[in-house]
């Protein structure tokens, strides 16, 4: 996702648990091993990660997630594939109770 928001969440999955994830803020990460990819985070943009106050870049997490997610898939997220890519979706319905609400 990409927005107004001054940063982006990324999550890391496997086998159902959260390796790593943070949500706007890169510096504030949580997981089961959340500094795993702290050298790769720091190749694909996102600086130090250290102290936020001791960082003089600010990353562009939006570029900085493709990449990463490039990395931890090894599915290359490039513009064409977004474009063409199918994705499912669906509704649920909340059922409607049988008594009146007051």
């Amino acid at each position: 996702m990409a927005n107004i928001a001054p940063g982006e969440p990324f999550y890391w999955y496997e086998d159902g648990s959260v390796r790593m994830s943070y949500d706007e803020d890169p510096y504030l990460r949580g997981g089961e091993r959340p500094d795993e990819l702290l050298d790769v985070m720091r190749r694909v943009g996102f600086g130090p990660l250290a102290d936020p106050d001791e960082d003089d870049r600010q990353p562009t997490c939006a570029l900085a997630n493709f990449a990463l997610a490039h990395h931890v898939t090894g599915v290359r997220l490039s513009r064409r594939l977004l474009e063409t890519a199918e994705f499912t979706c669906g509704f649920v319905t909340r059922p409607v109770p049988s008594w009146p609400r007051m």
